[in-house]
Order: structure tokens, then sequence, then C-alpha cells
């Protein structure tokens, strides 16, 4: 054993505490009906508590149903069974991911159409917090994913593990997703299922790494021969550095647009600062600007507005500009 996978496990690797995370992730499925009972009915509640959240744009209630929620498990489980050398199994807990994200999509959906509140997606802070991946978000799950493979194979460390549900953003972004998809925003759901899949992608990685580092890469551990575990871990490899590429072109897309409209929206502020009159609605569509205002007084001029923003370096096809002409009363 390497002094680092002594540092990491605080002494010698314990075989019953392997056991017990293998089961705890459910690459080991010994009790079937009570594990993915467990699983299912604990994620049904996290979805309904976290889009409940999202809907009355409430954080604590959303760090509740982290708490709850209970997909970091399977998660963990892919990046024990890969390293361990067991593809059966990393194959059945990446099954289990992808139907616990199906559920709390379509769950999420469900509760957001109950509810008797609609979820604002252009002004929902939650909402908004979760539409595009960011840097911190990558790094906030790196640091997630070392932490939870940690604590999987340390007994002495167990008070980490609520901290990493809270700081892991994995059931929030798919509530979003299932909401965003029933108020029809299509944009807002894919860029909240990238973060998503960037915070899943950064977590198997770190965990690898730490298993890797923890020495259960060792052949003895593996269920397959030399030849095939070779195999196994170069495909792993190659699909990891595909999605990787793919994510990155696509979130840098996501990212780039929103960074247009955030200052495509500054500008317009900034134009009518000296009026009478106050943005109402802003959208861009296939790189045409459609900007409606209220207010009164002399009407600001659309010129005005495409010349600010070619001013800030924002080249659009088109501007339209639709004004509500307010009445107002003023009372002493």
């Amino acid at each position: 054993m390497t002094p680092i996978a002594k540092v990491l496990l605080g002494g010698e690797l314990d075989v019953q505490v392997l056991q017990g995370a293998a089961r705890s992730t459910l690459m080991l499925v010994d009790s079937p009906l009570r594990q993915y009972s467990s699983f299912t009915l604990r994620l049904i509640a996290a979805t309904v508590i976290a889009t409940a959240g999202v809907a009355a744009d409430s954080s604590t209630t959303i760090i509740g149903a982290m708490l709850v929620a209970p997909l970091m498990s399977p998660m963990l489980g892919t990046a024990l069974a890969t390293v361990l050398g067991r593809p059966k199994a990393a194959v059945r807990t990446l099954a289990i991911t992808v139907f616990g994200m199906a559920l709390v999509v379509a769950v999420s959906a469900g509760v957001t159409a109950l509810i008797p509140v609609a979820v604002d997606m252009e002004t929902n802070t939650q909402v908004l917090a979760r539409v595009s991946p960011r840097l911190v978000d990558l790094v906030i799950a790196l640091a997630s994913g070392f932490v939870a493979a940690l604590a999987s194979l340390r007994s002495d460390i167990p008070d980490a593990v609520p901290g990493v549900a809270i700081s892991a953003s994995i059931v929030p972004p798919l509530c979003v997703v299932g909401a965003a998809l029933y108020e029809g925003a299509l944009e807002a759901a894919l860029g909240a299922f990238l973060l998503f899949l960037a915070n899943f992608i950064a977590i198997q990685v770190m965990g690898s790494a730490v298993y890797l580092l923890m020495g259960l890469g060792a052949k003895h551990f593996s269920t397959v021969g030399d030849h095939a575990r070779v195999l196994w871990y170069a495909l792993v490899a190659a699909g990891a550095v595909v999605v990787c590429v793919l994510l990155f072109n696509t979130s840098m897309d996501i990212v780039h647009s929103a960074e247009r409209e955030r200052l495509v929206q500054d500008t317009a502020v900034s134009w009518l600062e000296n009026t009478d009159y106050r943005v109402v609605s802003l959208d861009i569509t296939d790189d045409d600007l459609y900007v409606q205002i209220a207010g009164t007084g002399t009407r600001p001029s659309v010129r005005s507005l495409n010349s600010e923003l070619l001013d800030r370096g924002v080249d659009l096809a088109s501007v339209s500009l639709s004004v509500v002409d307010e009445k107002r009363v003023e009372n002493d």
C-alpha cells in the first residue's frame, strides 16, 4: 500500500468498510426490496421538497431536500465499481442513476403542474442559479466528489456526509429541468441539465481518482481478467474524454449566450436611465432582439438602443421595440 493510500484511508484498508461502501452506494444489492424502495421513496420525497423550494424561491427548503436526496449513492457506486474493475456493477449503478434522473424530472414536472403558483423562469433566483454551468460549480462538484469518496471508505468521518449532500448540486438542477419543461422553457431546461451533467462528470472523475489513489484498482479486486480489465479502463477513459469535450463545447455556448443576454439587459436599463420608461420584457430569438417598454413622456429611440448595443460589442440581426403608454396619476 502506498503512503498516499494510507493517508487517504487513515491506515490499512478495512474490507468490511469496503463492503459497507459497496452496499450503501448500491454497487452491492443483497436486499433489493429494502435498498431500492429506500432509494426511490427518499428520492421522490426529496424531489417534492426541492421543487417546492424552487417554486417558493427558498434556498432553505432546497437545502433540506439535499439532505434527503440519495442520488449521490449510485453515482459514487459507478465510480467505485469502475475502479474495482466490475463492469456489470458499474453499468447497473449507472442505470440506477439514469432511472433516478428520469424520476426526479417527472416528479418535479408533476409537482410544478399541481402547485398553484407558476415558476417564473426569468426572475426566480433558484432557477437562475441553476440554468448555466459555471467554473465555481465545477470546483464545488470536484471537492464534493473528493469528500464523498473519502467518507465512503472511512468510518471516522461520517459527519462530512451531510455537508457533501448540501454542497453538491445534484437533485435541484434536475428539479429545475422538470419545472422548465412544464413551463415550456426549453433553454432553461437544457442549461439546468448541463449543470447536473457537469456535476455528475466531476464527481465521477474525482471519486474514481480517490479510489485509485486508495489502491482499489488492484487486480485482485476485479471480477474480470487482465486483458478485459485493461479494455474496460480504456473504454471508460475514452468515453469520459468524449463526454467532457461535448459537455465543454455545449456549456461554452450556453455561457456565451447567457453573458450576451445579461449585457443586453444592462444596456437596455442604462438606455432608459434618464426617461420615465422601464423595461417590461426582453427576448432574444434567433439573433433578433424584442424589447417591450412602458412609461410616459417622449419615447426613446430604438436606433439609439441599437447604437448602444453596437458600442458594447453586441451585434444583432434586428432590434424591435414595442411601447406601452401608461397613464399616471400622482397624489400629493
